[in-house]
């Protein structure tokens, strides 16, 4: 089968993961040719992390667009990743799934495109995971459970069963979200909290149990 040429959309932490995601996807089945990093900051261009090169800004996009190309976007940030996979679908692109070889996947659970998951995730019958969603490593997902797209789940997270995880969140490491709960859209969970009550939208929630302590201004994510 012929290799499906990739570029990554941010050369940062997140990105040099996913070039290796990219390695051990290809050591279990070879699919992916990772051409290089696409990144907008001036400093980046042309550099080489750790082997692959910084190939340009949006402009090399631009240029390129009769490569026939798969993208995924490396970056956490949810709003940030959102502005940044819309600009991206002006481009001749595909959004790429790339998921770590073992990862255990019910049959029944649904995904979207674009999506990161990691080392040693679990994700029980009927979830749901939405677009751009970034899984990171040891995360367990609950059956019945809804990710919406653009969030991102951090470090050994547990979504219990019947959560749901609204558009733009970000979850902090080792948080636990207990069952039938749901997290308001564009909200953030602080690392270690637990979940008990829903939480509303636009908020940092923090503690044990979790209890919002700052709301964001702008409610319109156009506005950031």
């Amino acid at each position: 089968m012929k290799m499906k040429d990739i570029v990554i959309f941010g050369a940062g932490g997140l990105g040099k993961e996913v070039a290796q995601l990219i390695d051990d996807v290809n050591t279990d089945n070879k699919q992916w040719n990772l051409l290089g990093y696409i990144d907008e900051t001036i400093e980046k261009q042309g550099a080489i992390i750790n082997g692959n090169i910084v190939l340009g800004d949006f402009n090399w996009l631009k240029n390129n667009t009769r490569l026939n190309l798969w993208v995924v976007c490396a970056v956490a940030n949810p709003r940030d990743k959102y502005h940044i996979v819309n600009k991206l679908t002006n481009y001749n692109l595909r959004f790429a799934n790339l998921i770590y070889p073992g990862v255990k996947l019910s049959k029944s659970v649904k995904l979207g495109i674009g999506n990161i998951i990691c080392w040693n995730n679990f994700l029980s019958v009927n979830t749901k995971v939405g677009n751009h969603i970034t899984l990171n490593p040891s995360c367990g997902i609950g059956h019945d459970t809804m990710i919406k797209d653009y969030s991102s789940i951090y470090w050994d997270v547990t979504l219990s069963g019947n959560v749901i995880i609204n558009e733009g969140c970000e979850i902090g490491s080792k948080a636990v979200i207990t069952p039938k709960r749901t997290v308001g859209k564009w909200s953030v969970i602080g690392a270690g909290t637990v979940v008990v009550n829903d939480i509303p939208d636009h908020c940092v929630a923090v503690g044990v149990p979790a209890k919002p302590i700052k709301y964001s201004s702008a409610k319109n994510i156009n506005e950031v």
